[in-house]
């Protein structure tokens, strides 16, 4: 009896390069204080912003796209210091930062950017173009700022909306507030005392002079600003002017009761002019105004679906039996809500550091209780929102956005637009068998954060697993210690960190790529630190809002995301 002929095997073709790799994604939402009472609002944020990229992902797209794509999500969210809603400058002129770095390590970045709405879309473009070539051997930008960047934008087609557009309700009423805060200093500065009464009336005049104006300024900012904090993410194409704006005059003298712009002073452009004969008065000016309409946006991008996924249980020499505690993490669908209780993210209170915003959050100790309350109500995260994403060939990159501090000096430049500061990678090494690459973003006291070159060497600490010990000497070490040393060492005990009078404060989340699986690893030593992952095989995202805890100094964690 002959039997059957064996059917040759069917194998699915698998595209090079796709075959062992799983797309990943990871994103934080800055490091500060987040109130408990908008934990939920955070997370949800972060939440949308690792579906949008997911989707990006599993579609095929690369990690430069959904890096892109999820900070994209963040910056369109009041919430966040990035983009839409972010903190104002002293001026109250919202200006923006935002990077993105490639597998390569190439880098496209904007610093101090007003009227972009989405700077990370412009940072994408600068990198873009930063591969063309130019006429004249000239080399293309990888950084511009400030109005170059806007013209920038321009030309290649990026929305350059009105000031106001980016301005939120919550960061007009926080501007608002420090505005006052300011102004009684400077009364109090300017009181007469014993020693400078001849002076009084001088400091009077001009206190009063500048009161008048301010409070003229303030009712049109008030009555006007509020027309432009609708939800710019809902708003279609029409609300986009043409630009550059044309000039509008308006008076802000202190007969006029109405006005139809914001009273943003300092704004490019602005120009004196007299009043109309009927005035008498010098305190009219040109403020920009809009017309036209332009209907260029960025594409919409995709959703996804997610599954569980297994948390690293971060171990280390340095956490000493008992010294730790678990850390509640808090995991949702954006659809349905599901708690759990996740005993891998560890507290280490070994080591004693001063609170980072015991200086930078001074306002907070009130002696009005009511005030204080409410101020601990609100959220306090300054500084950057970030991302790292893996896609399905195996490649690496890392993002950054910011709006800065608040009441910043205009043309502040952040570390979110500067590479190796706010985002870095280290690239795969042609000769390194096991591929191995690691990506770095990090939030906090931005000018300590350029002192001490913050995510070049925490990449660098993580891909070489090294430690510095006394006398400055590097020594193996596992992740764990690498970046636990790095937080305590290499920044906090940087010479120009422990010399300054502005508190150390960072987070940071990198992510190491080997041939095991992707490693997740963050720190920090702020009050809180928001996060999210999620891998192509999960249904879900994995959301933590990490919590310093009242004796905490150092919150570390981790996950695992197997590749096999």
């Amino acid at each position: 009896m002959n039997s059957a002929p064996e059917r040759p095997s069917q194998k699915k073709k698998i595209p090079h390069g796709r075959s062992k790799n799983v797309s990943a994604i990871f994103v934080h939402a800055g490091a500060g204080f987040h109130s408990t009472l908008n934990e939920y609002t955070h997370l949800e944020a972060c939440d949308s912003s690792a579906r949008m990229a997911m989707g990006i992902l599993k579609a095929g797209g690369t990690a430069v796209d959904a890096v892109e794509a999820a900070i994209k999500v963040l910056e369109d969210k009041e919430i966040t210091n990035a983009g839409y809603g972010s903190n104002m400058a002293i001026d109250g002129v919202v200006e923006c930062d935002a990077t993105i770095v490639d597998h390569l390590g190439r880098s496209g970045a904007c610093g101090a950017t007003a009227q972009i709405k989405n700077p990370i879309n412009l940072a994408r473009k600068i990198l873009n173009e930063s591969s063309k070539t130019l006429s004249l051997r000239r080399v293309p930008p990888n950084l511009l700022v400030g109005q170059g960047a806007v013209d920038f934008a321009w030309e290649h087609g990026i929305p350059v909306v009105p000031y106001e557009m980016l301005v939120s309700k919550g960061a007009r009423d926080r501007y608002m507030r420090w505005r006052e805060d300011l102004n009684n200093i400077d009364r109090d500065l300017l009181t007469p005392n014993s020693s400078n009464i001849g002076q009084a009336s001088k400091y009077d005049i001009s206190l009063t002079d500048r009161k008048r104006k301010e409070d003229v300024q303030r009712q049109v900012f008030i009555n006007n600003i509020s027309v432009a904090t609708r939800d710019v993410s809902k708003s279609d194409s029409s609300d986009y002017p043409s630009y550059p704006p044309q000039a509008k005059t308006i008076c802000t003298c202190a007969h006029k009761k109405k006005a139809t712009t914001s009273p943003i002073t300092h704004v490019p452009g602005s120009q004196l002019r007299d009043c109309p004969s009927d005035c008498g008065s010098l305190d009219c000016s040109f403020q920009h105004g809009s017309s036209g309409e332009d209907d260029r946006f960025t594409g919409s991008l995709l959703d996804s679906n997610q599954i569980d996924g297994e948390i690293l249980k971060m171990s280390s020499d340095a956490f000493t039996p008992g010294s730790s505690r678990a850390l509640h993490a808090r995991s949702f669908d954006a659809f349905g809500s599901k708690i759990y209780d996740n005993t891998s993210l560890l507290i280490d209170r070994k080591y004693r550091l001063h609170s980072p915003f015991d200086a930078t959050n001074s306002s907070l100790q009130r002696t009005n209780d009511n005030r204080e309350f409410t101020e601990r109500n609100e959220d306090s995260i300054t500084d950057t929102v970030g991302a790292i994403a893996i896609d399905l060939y195996g490649h690496i990159a890392a993002g950054s956005s910011s709006g800065g501090i608040g009441m910043k000096h205009r043309g502040r430049v952040g570390p979110a637009a500067l590479v190796g500061i706010g985002s870095a990678v280290v690239p795969v090494d042609d000769d390194d068998d096991e591929q191995i690459c690691v990506a770095a973003v990090t939030s906090g006291t931005g000018e300590h954060m350029a002192t001490t070159m913050a995510s070049q060497k925490c990449a660098d600490r993580l891909y070489h697993n090294t430690r510095k010990t006394k006398g400055g000497v590097d020594i193996e070490a596992t992740e764990e210690e690498a970046i636990q040393s790095f937080v305590l060492v290499d920044f906090m005990g940087h010479p120009g960190v422990r010399g300054s009078n502005s508190a150390g404060a960072i987070g940071v989340m990198a992510v190491k790529k080997t041939p095991y699986g992707y490693f997740l690893y963050f720190a920090h030593n702020t009050d809180s630190f928001a996060l999210v992952s999620m891998h192509s095989n999960e249904r879900e995202s994995k959301c933590v809002m990490s919590r310093l805890g009242e004796n905490g100094n150092l919150v570390m964690g981790g996950r695992k995301i197997r590749i096999n």
